[in-house]
């Protein structure tokens, strides 16, 4: 069966052992620093305070990505690590804000380099199919959002689709103006929702930002009415079970609602999120779906069945 990941930050895919590799050059780890003393002290095992604790470890990915030849490495191996993880079809978020805040380059010269590193990776693996979505960031404010949308829409074709991320602490409409020019232009749109707020968050997704599906999601099990709505309409929800987790989303994992979803007729995605930072796979997260949520191997099938429904990928042929 096709194996589809639609919630994968590919910035936050950037290997360990690379990750490790550029911060020991830029002198960020001290060189005595083993890769195995690194990966205990940054890979994320237990539980974080909350969301933002998490976000505020990514910095060190964004002060490392700093010239073009890493970043085509980053895109060459977030690619190859998907195909090695049996991944036919990966969406890769991608914020050039986030990629572009420490290092001065341009936004475009960002994109150029990651394109060249994805297309050489989907040359060298030729069965798999990847995709960027363009990310831009709530904490940042409207005026940069919407300078997002407008990057997104001068160079649309080299997109599947655009994101909102960041910190749910900034309500989603007050990033509608940003969204109405994408919703005009026919764009994919997704956004991380309902993920560390209620389900308020996910209602002005769809209603006012025109998302076609959400990223996490998770607390619209609140509101019987949005999960009617979910199933109904088939929006599909991006479920990360770990993530969830490390980041007190669903402190427990009876807390995390992706069985009741499916019960209900709501279309869910299993994803990894931030694979790097979390150490996991896509694979891991299927067995984390098995053992920890219960979820039987035909339910396992049904969610890769609705990613491929669901992707903004073409993957008819």
């Amino acid at each position: 069966m096709m194996q589809v990941e639609l919630h994968r930050h590919l910035d936050i895919a950037l290997r360990p052992s690379t990750l490790f590799e550029f911060a020991q050059a830029d002198g960020i780890v001290s060189s005595s620093t083993t890769l195995e003393q690194f990966k205990s002290d940054f890979i994320l095992r237990t539980q974080m305070s909350d969301l933002s604790a998490v976000l505020d470890k990514f910095e060190l990915y964004a002060r490392v990505l700093k010239t073009p030849a890493r970043i085509e490495r980053m895109a060459f191996e977030g690619v190859e690590d998907c195909y090695h993880e049996g991944t036919n079809g990966a969406e890769l978020r991608f914020s050039p804000s986030f990629m572009c805040q420490f290092s001065g380059l341009s936004w475009d010269l960002v994109l150029d380099a990651t394109e060249t590193g994805m297309r050489l990776a989907l040359e060298a693996y030729p069965d798999i199919r990847a995709g960027l979505i363009c990310i831009g960031s709530r904490e940042q404010g409207l005026d940069q959002v919407t300078r997002t949308s407008e990057f997104f829409l001068k160079h649309q074709s080299r997109f599947i689709g655009f994101d909102l991320a960041g910190h749910e602490t900034v309500p989603n409409r007050n990033f509608e103006s940003a969204f109405k020019p994408l919703i005009a232009a026919g764009a994919n749109i997704t956004v991380h929702a309902g993920e560390s707020t209620d389900a308020t968050a996910v209602w002005e997704s769809i209603e006012l930002l025109g998302a076609k599906r959400i990223g996490h999601g998770i607390r619209a099990i609140d509101d019987t009415t949005l999960v009617k709505y979910l199933a109904e309409k088939k929006i599909l929800l991006e479920v990360c079970p770990t993530s969830n987790w490390l980041t007190r989303a669903a402190p427990e994992w009876k807390d995390q609602p992706l069985k009741k979803f499916l019960d209900a007729g709501v279309p869910v995605s299993i994803n990894t999120d931030d694979p790097s930072m979390f150490g996991l796979t896509l694979p891991h997260e299927f067995r984390v779906a098995r053992e920890k949520l219960g979820i039987s191997e035909a339910e396992i099938n049904k969610c890769k069945e609705y990613a491929v429904q669901a992707s903004f990928l073409d993957l008819r042929h």
